[in-house]
């Protein structure tokens, strides 16, 4: 209410100083308007028809009043009418005259004809509000009846128009309802279209919208249909659960037929056609060759294309698994999916290992060498059965691994090992069959190669893709093992036709190449190859023909060679592959060269030392001794090239021990063949002690003996090491003397004449003169060059100073000096002599008192005969300076017959 007090102070306030604007302006104006006209001309027209129009007001106002002025009264005029406060103006007006119009009042009181016009329109504006009340209460009266009216008929259209809306919310409800209903009926057919479409998960992604909606819209209405479909959802979910176990089978069907082997051959021919044949280019141009295939080296440098050819995602669809897994984890069945997943995969298992049988590799059950006879995968066993049955292995590894991380591992319940476990039990299945094809179908060296470069490709693919290589590892060291074996029985009958063959005769090469071959293929001695080439050059300058015999016999580069080719053939076996367990491969191949060395090589050989010929023990006593040196170097050479690529092994084969061994015992064998020899020959001498008559020449059996001593030395040991040489001659000459001088001292009768005595000085004699023949000639004579073998008469001489071979004369001869002194002791044929202490050291200083006096016993009672020393001094020098007398036919017959013994 006050802000409607405010607003009609404000509004007549306005229209008071309108009013007071229009005032001055009529009052300065100069002639003022017939008022008293004007306002009975406004009161009658407002009585009559109760409007005032702009008209009337110009004929009233004329022109004393600005008709501007005039047209700004009619809007408050018209607010104050319409608001029914036309007397609240006009008292207003009256009652703020004195204050609006205090400065006017002296004009006012001047024009005196004005201020009564003003009073009566004060009068006539009182008349002009009745005419306006009267007729704005008939206005409202006919407002209210045509209010009243309307509003009756705004009731009843209202009643209409809420019936109308109610009609129209039922209908728009009912077409909701029809359409749910209709999209519960498009759901329910699409599901069936989807599952018969084999989209199940879209299938039940409907399901579920099925149910929300008619849980949410339609659980309270008794739709007989609509239930009916409902109550159909946990058949359609167990539809839609048995096509996606059925789903998976038909996924097993198409992934692990026959496709297995085509993805193992895929994996196998790309390792071995490519990526192997490009390692093998690439290790030949960079030097590679202590790396092997599938090393970190070679796994950097493969070619990344190759790799992509063959991944997993090619292989195998399994869009069914992840539709399956989704689907269970939404119906909150995964257990069941993993249960029927394990069965089912278990089967399909069972399968792919036929005709092995799984339950034996869980239960882990031992199988005996009999169980695999009988069993049927052994009769189907062969090369090419067993590459393709590994091969399929192989491709369900790829698919196990390939759905495994496609599937997140939750169909085998997160378990990240679960491929791994499948193999290795395999393995510990498949194992012992691999083992017995190894023993009983590998022997060929060919078979044994092919199945170890497919296994070893094999072994590659597996250990890339993380799974367990051991056990295949430990076959493929036991195929190294077993190709070990057949290379050492090769090499033994190989050996054995070698050293059956060998003449046992030094080697003689007339050819340059030839000897270039061996050269290159034996070890020799320190510096012995320089002085064979020296002797070659002398040979090639001198314009003679080229021969050159060498101390062992064929037999010697014959094994070299083998043993190098063996070597390199094992080497190779294993230098792409055999990444691993490099120590235990070393103990192999050290093994197998010890073996080939002493168990083969030295066995054999010392087999032929039963032999009774001097000739063949001596060769192979030459042989023993290279081979000596060629297990030594053999050593070095595996050292430096030993597979472990470790510089600071050494490897020493342990047959240079029993080659030594061999060595002493060929030695010992020749002694004793030889003192053997000696002792029948010897049993044949007969002296005669009771000889009248003495000899110009020693006896024929004593020419035997030196003949044979010669000829021995000369030919049959001529190409043993000297230092053996030495040995034997020393032995042989003390053993020689030893038994003459117990012959003398303890066989002989009881009285000796004296000519026996001398011609047993003249035998004595002779046999210590043929010691400087024996040793080599520093410079042979013509007739010695040419009798001599080249051996003899080249390095025999050339490789020991002339010092050595006098001295090793002397220390020779002085093993006759006891018999000397004794045959002196005999001719003196006086004990005074022996018994003057200065003569008994000047001249028999070696015999024994006992022996001394024994002596002088048998011939001190003999009467003395003739003194013809000088005819006997000029026999026994002749004696010591004569020959064998080689021409005598019985002479040669004898040797003969001693050679033939």
């Amino acid at each position: 209410m006050s802000q409607d007090l405010d607003q009609e102070g404000f509004i007549t306030e306005e229209f008071q100083k309108i009013l007071l604007a229009s005032a001055t302006s009529s009052v300065s104006s100069s002639s003022l308007i017939d008022k008293d006209r004007k306002e009975k001309l406004l009161l009658s027209k407002t009585k009559n028809s109760g409007n005032i129009s702009n008209d009337d007001i110009e004929k009233v106002t004329g022109d004393s009043l600005d008709p501007q002025y005039f047209d700004k009264w009619i809007p408050f005029l018209r607010s104050t009418i319409e608001k029914d406060q036309l007397a609240v103006a006009v008292d207003e007006l009256r009652s703020s005259t004195e204050d609006n119009f205090q400065g006017l009042e002296v004009q006012l009181l001047r024009d005196f004809q004005v201020t009564n016009k003003l009073t009566n329109s004060i009068s006539e504006v009182s008349d002009i509000q009745s005419a306006i009340e009267q007729q704005l209460t008939r206005q409202m009266m006919d407002f209210q009846t045509n209010l009243s009216n309307s509003t009756n008929e705004l009731i009843v259209k209202k009643k209409i128009f809420l019936n109308n809306k109610k009609t129209s919310l039922k209908i728009s409800e009912s077409i909701i309802l029809i359409t749910k209903v209709l999209r519960i009926l498009e759901l329910s057919s699409k599901c069936q279209e989807l599952i018969s479409e084999k989209s199940f998960f879209k299938a039940l992604q409907n399901l579920d919208n099925l149910e929300k909606l008619y849980l949410q819209e339609f659980k309270n209405y008794n739709f007989g249909f609509l239930k009916e479909i409902y109550d159909s959802i946990p058949f359609l979910k167990k539809v839609i659960r048995d096509e996606c176990i059925n789903l998976i089978r038909n996924s097993f069907n198409l992934n692990l037929g026959k496709n297995l082997e085509e993805v193992g051959h895929t994996m196998f021919a790309c390792y071995n056609d490519e990526l192997l044949a490009q390692w093998l280019q690439k290790r030949d141009q960079m030097d590679f060759s202590s790396f092997k295939f599938n090393s970190p080296v070679e796994i950097s440098l493969r070619d990344q294309d190759v790799l992509s050819s063959i991944s997993l995602d090619k292989f195998f669809h399994l869009d069914e698994f992840h539709d399956a897994i989704m689907i269970f984890e939404t119906l909150q069945e995964s257990q069941y999916l993993l249960s029927e997943f394990t069965n089912e995969y278990e089967f399909r298992k069972n399968k792919v290992i036929f005709p092995l049988v799984w339950k034996k590799t869980v239960n882990n059950i031992n199988i005996t060498t009999a169980d695999i006879e009988r069993d049927a995968f052994t009769k189907s066993l062969n090369l090419e059965f067993l590459q393709t049955y590994l091969l399929r292995i192989l491709g369900f590894l790829m698919y196990d691994i390939c759905l495994n991380k496609a599937t997140d591992f939750s169909l085998v319940d997160n378990n990240y090992n679960s491929t791994n476990e499948f193999w290795e039990g395999l393995l510990n299945r498949l194992g012992p069959y691999l083992s017995y094809f190894m023993q009983k179908y590998l022997n060929d060296e060919e078979e044994i190669v092919k199945f170890k470069d497919f296994l070893s490709v094999y072994v590659a693919i597996i250990e890339n893709f993380n799974l367990t290589i051991t056990p295949l590892y430990n076959i493929l060291l036991s195929v190294f093992q077993k190709y070990c074996d057949i290379s050492m029985s090769s090499f033994s009958h190989e050996f054995k036709t070698l050293l059956d063959d060998d003449d046992f005769m030094p080697l003689t090469i007339q050819d340059k190449s030839l000897l270039d071959k061996v050269l290159k293929i034996c070890w020799l001695k320190k510096d012995e190859d320089s002085k064979l080439m020296e002797e070659v050059k002398s040979m090639e300058d001198s314009g003679s023909q080229f021969s050159i015999t060498l101390p062992f016999s064929p037999l010697y580069p014959m094994t070299c060679t083998l043993a190098k080719k063996i070597y390199s053939k094992l080497t190779n076996f294993i230098s792409v592959f055999y990444g691993h367990n490099l120590q235990y491969l070393s103990n192999i191949l050290i093994k197998t060269m010890d073996v080939i060395f002493n168990d083969i090589v030295n066995q054999q050989i010392k087999s032929k030392l039963d032999s009774n010929s001097r000739e063949e023990i001596a060769q192979i006593l030459i042989n023993l001794d290279y081979f000596i040196i060629a297990s030594k170097e053999f050593s070095k050479m595996m050292t430096n090239t030993n597979i472990l690529q470790n510089p600071d092994i050494e490897i020493k084969l342990s047959s240079i021990k029993h080659y030594v061994e061999s060595r002493k015992y060929a030695e010992s064998k020749l002694i004793n063949l030889i003192d053997s020899k000696i002792s029948d020959i010897f049993d044949t001498v007969e002296f005669d002690w009771s000889a009248n008559r003495i000899r110009k020449e020693p006896d024929i059996s004593i020419i035997d003996v030196a003949q044979f001593l010669e000829m021995m030395f000369a030919s049959t040991l001529v190409n043993l090491p000297y230092s053996i040489q030495t040995l034997l001659i020393f032995r042989e000459f003390d053993s020689l003397t030893r038994k003459v001088l117990d012959l003398l001292l303890h066989e002989t009768p009881n009285r000796l004449t004296p000519e026996s005595v001398l011609n047993f000085e003249i035998d004595v004699n002779y046999l210590q003169g043929i010691i400087p023949r024996i040793f080599p000639s520093i410079e042979p004579s013509p007739s010695e060059s040419r009798s001599s073998t080249p051996a003899t008469s080249s390095r025999g001489a050339s490789d020991h100073p002339t010092s050595l071979i006098e001295n090793n004369i002397k220390s020779l001869e002085e093993t006759f000096t006891e018999l000397n002194q004794c045959i002196e002791l005999l001719k003196s044929r006086d004990y005074a002599e022996y018994a003057d202490p200065e003569i008994r050291m000047r001249k028999f200083s070696r015999i024994k008192a006992e022996d001394a006096q024994w002596l002088i016993s048998k011939v001190k009672s003999l009467t003395p005969e003739p003194d013809d020393s000088s005819d006997n001094k000029s026999v026994m020098g002749s004696v010591r300076s004569s020959t064998p007398s080689n021409d005598s036919s019985a002479n040669t017959n004898r040797l003969a017959k001693l050679f033939g013994r």
